[in-house]
């Protein structure tokens, strides 16, 4: 434990790199490695701007699920409503967000889809109100990283190379460095957007790290975008189906995820999910 938070710790200090902006001319410049220069030109009304349309376009995307039950409504808007409360007085945390949708709208889409289905699994799982405020808000903030990621990279339409993809493979550190600024979100959240990418068998990334070591939260996650990332249409490929997914999930999911988050995962999707119905 203690090697792999030198890691991170050592992460954290890294320089961040150059970001990437759009001129007046549409073309794009680099705007230095500081993010909260970057990022904190945002004045008041754009910023009640920006709220008001990150609120309905969570609100909107509630129509993707299926409430088989009463309850679960009341249950849902009070976890989102926790999640966007921490997020709506972080100019930061907003502005990288709209940075994200602007440069890739599919990411910011998964984003909240992936929210959804994490704040259902620690539903399911029976967690307590905070564990479950925390999947909702480590959902929706998994891939922030990527804002540091070239739009050429995230958009490109045909394999990545190798390089290309160890870039990419960078995005969940750039993602803890940023909410590590800041105090509105816990450790459990930031560890999240960290691992939600690693694996049992150890072999996922950045860091490689155990299963005992990773903790359930970044588990509940991984199986979130996993599911949410198969389902969806890209530029380079088209999305399998929910059932299909689902046969994936169950047989060789089962090697590289959370063996007790899968089994809740699959019990309920079909029910809940609209692309399994």
């Amino acid at each position: 434990m203690g090697i792999l938070e030198d890691h991170i710790n050592n992460y954290t200090r890294f320089e961040q790199p150059a970001v990437q902006t759009m001129r007046d001319d549409g073309k794009r410049e680099k705007t230095g490695n500081s993010l909260s220069h970057y990022l904190c030109d945002l004045n008041e009304s754009m910023s009640k701007q920006l709220n008001r349309k990150m609120l309905v376009e969570l609100k909107n995307n509630l129509s993707n699920v299926l409430f088989q039950k009463e309850y679960t409504y009341t249950h849902v808007t009070q976890f989102l409503a926790h999640m966007y409360e921490s997020i709506e007085g972080n100019p930061i945390i907003l502005k990288a967000l709209e940075q994200i949708k602007k440069m890739d709208e599919y990411t910011f889409a998964h984003s909240v889809n992936t929210a959804f289905y994490s704040m259902f699994i620690a539903m399911w799982m029976d967690l307590q109100e905070q564990d479950i405020i925390n999947a909702t808000q480590a959902g929706f903030l998994h891939d922030i990283g990527k804002i540091y990621i070239p739009e050429a990279i995230l958009n490109k339409p045909g394999a990545l190379t190798r390089q290309e993809y160890e870039i990419i493979q960078l995005h969940p550190l750039y993602g803890y460095s940023l909410l590590n600024e800041f105090s509105e979100f816990n450790l459990e959240v930031k560890r999240a957007v960290l691992f939600h990418h690693e694996r049992i068998d150890a072999k996922g990334y950045p860091l490689c790290a155990t299963d005992d070591y990773v903790g359930l939260l970044p588990k509940i996650i991984a199986v979130a975008d996993v599911y949410d990332a198969m389902t969806t249409n890209r530029i380079y490929k088209k999305g399998k189906t929910a059932l299909e997914a689902i046969d994936y999930l169950s047989h060789q999911g089962r090697s590289q995820l959370d063996n007790r988050v899968l089994l809740h995962f699959l019990n309920n999707i079909p029910v809940y999910d609209f692309k399994a119905s």
